[in-house]
């Protein structure tokens, strides 16, 4: 293994463990530079784009089959847990229906996957959840009136900054600007640090979430934290079986395993139980140990 791949494998665990502790120590500091993910984001699928063949975008097989399954598996898993704990059955509704991580082709790429089928179902997802959270939610949340336009609205502004336009930009200079072009390609390498900076500051804001609870709040805390455990896992396995019949694996487990729990806070604080919040950011801790594992695997097998 090269200085660099050992560099990698060294910087997740890190990355992790200073997560945890500046989210203990240093709150005030980690919750106001969250603010500046959106741009770590752009920059990364800039990069991560450059190494795109925009021929190979299509909607194709894959992406739909996964969404119909994301879909399905949300709708059965809050019946199945709803008259249990009705909690615990929107807990893992949000968690599965939860729309891709805008992130998610910037860790599909340094695992070794072809984007093109990641990018396609990003797009997908979005639509999907634009078109249909403003349906669904009223059932789950037990709440009327949803806003179908500034739900709908509020999931496209997190579309156009954070995906649109670093796939455009890359679109142009891959056409127009080769140098450029050239140069992101050469250097796509800086998106790995760039996520794992996004990775201490994601890290950081969900321990002081969860800090933040109420003490008698804890066994219905670990409740919903093990609930989005379990959803975590099942969506990584599903989504490499899935990925496995599709000759894709590594874009199956990220497309289905890893979330944009900001959407999906909003859309809890908004028309579902709060507490459910305190799962998601849980969410967000168990699937970047499990990306920052596959990384550090991946980086010891280079």
């Amino acid at each position: 293994m090269s200085h660099s791949q050992k560099s990698k494998s060294i910087v997740m665990p890190v990355g992790l463990l200073i997560g945890i502790l500046s989210g203990v120590f240093i709150p005030e500091i980690v919750i106001p530079a969250n603010e500046s993910i959106p741009y770590f984001i752009a920059l990364m699928l800039l990069t991560t784009y450059s190494k795109l063949d925009f021929k190979e975008i299509k909607v194709s097989r894959m992406p739909v089959f996964m969404i119909i399954f994301q879909y399905a598996a949300a709708i059965l898993s809050y019946l199945a847990l709803y008259y249990w704990n009705p909690l615990f059955a929107q807990q893992a509704f949000i968690c599965l229906i939860c729309p891709v991580a805008t992130s998610a082709p910037v860790i599909a790429l340094m695992l070794g996957a072809n984007i093109a089928v990641l990018v396609s179902f990003t797009l997908v997802s979005y639509v999907a959840i634009a078109i249909l959270a403003p349906f669904l939610l009223p059932i789950v949340g037990g709440t009327q009136g949803v806003p179908f336009l500034a739900t709908s609205w509020m999931i496209a502004r997190q579309i156009i900054p954070l995906i649109l336009l670093p796939l455009i930009f890359a679109y142009l200079f891959k056409k127009y600007l080769p140098k450029a072009d050239s140069f992101l390609q050469k250097h796509h390498g800086i998106s790995f640090y760039l996520w794992s900076i996004t990775l201490v500051l994601v890290i950081g804001k969900a321990t002081t979430f969860v800090l933040a609870q109420p003490l008698d709040m804890i066994p219905v805390e670990i409740g919903l934290a093990a609930i989005s455990l379990v959803a975590c896992v099942f969506q990584f396995v599903a989504g490499h079986a899935i990925g496995a019949r599709f000759g894709n694996k590594v874009v199956g487990t990220q497309g289905l395993g890893q979330k944009n729990t900001a959407i999906a806070m909003w859309l809890a604080f908004e028309y579902l139980n709060p507490l459910v919040s305190v799962g998601l950011a849980a969410y967000s801790v168990w699937q970047n140990i499990i990306n920052s594992t596959q990384i550090y695997l991946k980086s010891k097998t280079s």
